[in-house]
């Protein structure tokens, strides 16, 4: 059931740690409501290019964990919608026998109940684990492959994938074609030479491009990049208003981490800063404390579109 509507900003038509949580995660305020971003076919240009009237977004690292609720689970990014719309970052990792899944780490020690290097498992053999959350309790949860993540997501939230090493990315673009996700996926590169060879794998696919300074700026544009695809990111520091501005003339959305500032607000008990930062020109935040993020950048004038958990 639909109890509220999408507002027009978002149907557009035309390694650092998490948290562990050393400060108390408020109950969202309706537990069977989600916050979800829905596009028409291929809506995601549109979507990631820059508009002065930017509605702020939020990515979630490694899918918003919270207690109970671990890294790179379909569970945990679905809590995470109980609070806001937004991105979800996730990790995509290959095990031995090819198969795609979610998971940050080379091993599988601190995040699952199992042990032991992740691209020497099976399919099978991941099925018979766990996850665990960042507190280290163990969760009914399982790790899902990329391609239920894909599926999942599609009409609730866009994946921005980030593809650890060793992970064939012509088998990674192939699982978002399979599963219909081209809307709803984001690669993350890392280099320009990457983005490059990605960008010719996978044209219609958005990329973040890392985009520190004017000269990455000139490259950028040089390089055979569509420029309807960049989404620019430009690190973990802020830079001067200027610069974002820079990105803005381009049509470049820009996302910047705030894991250090996470840090210390966490210890401080304040989220005020963020709203600076998105005023300064940043458009997504990519951050551990969605829930802090969430309730600066509520806008009450403006209406969400809201789904009803399946009863």
């Amino acid at each position: 059931m639909i109890t509220r509507y999408l507002f027009a900003g978002l149907m557009l038509i035309a390694g650092m740690g998490p948290l562990a949580w050393a400060e108390a995660v408020p109950a969202p305020k309706d537990i069977d409501a989600r916050y979800y971003i829905e596009l028409p076919a291929g809506g995601a240009e549109a979507f990631f290019q820059y508009t002065p009237n930017r509605i702020p977004l939020i990515s979630h690292h490694r899918g918003g964990p919270a207690p109970s609720y671990p890294e790179n689970a379909i569970e945990t990014m679905d809590n995470a919608l109980r609070y806001g719309f937004g991105l979800m970052e996730v990790d995509v990792a290959q095990l031995a026998d090819g198969a795609l899944v979610l998971m940050h780490d080379d091993t599988l020690d601190r995040t699952t109940t199992g042990t032991g290097a992740i691209k020497e498992k099976t399919s099978a053999e991941l099925a018979e684990l766990k996850l665990v959350d960042n507190a280290g309790q163990t969760t009914e949860y399982r790790i899902p492959s990329l391609e239920a993540a894909l599926r999942w997501a599609k009409g609730k939230t866009i994946l921005t994938l980030d593809i650890k090493r060793g992970t064939d990315f012509k088998k990674v673009a192939e699982v978002v074609r399979i599963a219909g996700a081209e809307d709803y996926a984001v690669i993350i590169s890392y280099t320009l030479e990457q983005a490059k060879a990605f960008h010719q794998i996978a044209p219609e696919l958005m990329l973040t491009v890392s985009v520190y300074d004017e000269e990455d700026i000139a490259e950028l544009l040089a390089s055979g990049i569509n420029p309807r695809k960049i989404i620019a990111w430009t690190g973990t520091s802020l830079k001067a208003p200027e610069f974002y501005s820079a990105l803005h003339i381009q049509g470049w959305r820009v996302i910047t981490g705030t894991f250090s500032l996470d840090d210390r607000l966490a210890k401080k008990g304040d989220a005020g800063e963020y709203l600076a930062i998105y005023s300064s020109g940043v458009d997504v935040i990519a951050t551990d404390r969605f829930w802090a993020v969430q309730a600066q950048i509520r806008n009450p004038n403006l209406f969400y579109f809201v789904r009803r958990a399946a009863q």
